[in-house]
């Protein structure tokens, strides 16, 4: 008498559990597999893209020669992406008291959206430790001509910097903390 094999029902048994764990699993994996990629930003060149913004300020003031100017980047924000600034310190634009530092918000795919413009500023610029609104401040120099030469925090106010520096206070030699010097 031939005895019954063990490992028949047994591989049937597995080879069905297989099947049914296969067969449960199967359109879920395809649904997962057959999702679309998430979508690609595209990065502009920040040396394209200081210039594209460059031009854009130039359209709103009404002329189209780009003036002389010195660029930094950091983030100001803290948003992970680098923001612009840009002094113009062309003698067309400068005089005896500074030059327009224009700041720029750093966006997603890389351009740059003007935040403001602050006048009569030179350097030494840099990133101060203190924040206000999220953005920390600027520390830029001012006077030399007819105003009193020395240092002073702008401090964001939610929608920029201040247009006239020279109308905030002076600060005493080394008195604000630098993070980061952006012009020299």
């Amino acid at each position: 008498m031939r005895r019954p094999s063990i490992t028949t029902p047994i591989l049937l048994t597995g080879a069905a559990a297989l099947l049914l764990v296969v067969g449960c699993r199967g359109p879920e994996l395809a649904e997962v597999q057959a999702a679309p990629p998430p979508p690609v930003v595209k990065k502009i060149d920040p040396r394209v893209a200081a210039e594209q913004a460059l031009v854009a300020y130039m359209e709103t003031v009404g002329t189209d020669e780009a003036p002389q100017y010195r660029e930094a980047r950091s983030d100001l924000d803290g948003d992970g992406a680098d923001d612009l600034l840009m002094l113009l310190d062309d003698p067309l634009w400068c005089d005896a008291d500074g030059c327009p530092l224009l700041v720029f918000h750093g966006e997603a795919d890389g351009s740059y959206t003007l935040v403001g413009r602050t006048d009569t500023t030179h350097a030494p610029i840099a990133l101060g430790k203190h924040r206000n609104n999220g953005w920390h401040d600027l520390l830029v120099g001012v006077g030399g001509g007819t105003t009193q030469a020395g240092t002073v925090a702008l401090q964001f106010d939610g929608e920029g910097y201040p247009v006239d520096p020279t109308m905030v206070a002076l600060l005493a030699n080394e008195s604000a903390p630098v993070v980061q010097t952006l012009f020299e």
